[in-house]
């Protein structure tokens, strides 16, 4: 398994018989990938995580947030303070309950993540290129079963 390159060489065929490792890797090549195409856009792949969820789902909580992307709480408030520094998002109070922000992307922010969004998806569409679209299919489900199984 020497042949396939890698941004810092080959995959060491001792190591590349562990597909734990294989997944490491990849993760780690798309993370800083995906690092790199947001930097111009002033954002990090957490505000792109949180912003998206905050679209999908308009109103959590700091919170659910934290729940729901895994980002410590500490590291959460410091997100979405980011976020309203940007002018990307806003706290607003709770209904029912004073004491809970609930969090909405601004219009500012909607549009932001629509173009981070279309930056996402050509990383994507280069990052899998070399699977056909039936591996692709293939390859998201059996991720998806095995990010279900370890939670």
């Amino acid at each position: 398994m020497m042949d396939v390159m890698w941004e810092d060489g080959p995959i060491p065929g001792e190591l590349g018989v562990f597909p734990g490792y294989l997944l490491a890797l990849l993760g780690e090549k798309s993370r800083r990938r995906f690092h790199r195409a947001l930097e111009p856009e002033g954002l990090h792949p957490r505000h792109f995580g949180v912003m998206t969820m905050v679209a999908a789902q308009p109103g959590l909580s700091q919170q659910e947030l934290h729940e729901k992307t895994a980002i410590d709480p500490s590291s959460m408030v410091a997100v979405i303070d980011e976020l309203e520094a940007l002018g990307l998002a806003e706290r607003r109070p709770h209904p029912d309950d004073r004491r809970v922000r609930t969090i909405f992307l601004t219009a500012r922010g909607e549009e932001k993540l629509e173009r981070v969004r279309a930056i996402a998806a050509q990383l994507q569409r280069e990052f899998f290129q070399p699977l056909s679209a039936e591996e692709r299919r293939t390859l998201h489900g059996l991720l998806r079963k095995l990010a279900s199984a370890t939670s």
